[in-house]
């Protein structure tokens, strides 16, 4: 059977994240941003749920333009890898 990793899709992790949101406006306000994005809905860190995942992206993409780019990427990863995990599992 096929696996999810079988079609170039990696599950996304904070650390992709992070490097994501760091490439669009740097490490520093990067790290801060998905901190406090974190801690606002009660998570901590390592992030490690697909789940948890999406909603600090979700969180992510209400901070502004930019970090909306960086969330709005994630939460396609996230939804991609998902539907295609549960399309080799069937």
């Amino acid at each position: 059977m096929a696996r999810a990793e079988d079609y170039g899709h990696d599950r996304p992790t904070e650390q992709d994240a992070v490097k994501a949101l760091a490439d669009l406006v740097g490490p520093q306000m990067a790290e801060g941003l998905w901190s406090l994005s974190a801690q606002a809905l009660g998570l901590r860190r390592p992030i490690s749920t697909s789940a948890d995942l999406r909603k600090v992206a979700e969180h992510v993409m209400e901070v502004g333009e930019l970090s909306r780019v960086a969330g709005r990427s994630l939460k396609v990863r996230i939804i991609t890898y998902e539907a295609l995990a549960r399309t080799v599992q069937a």
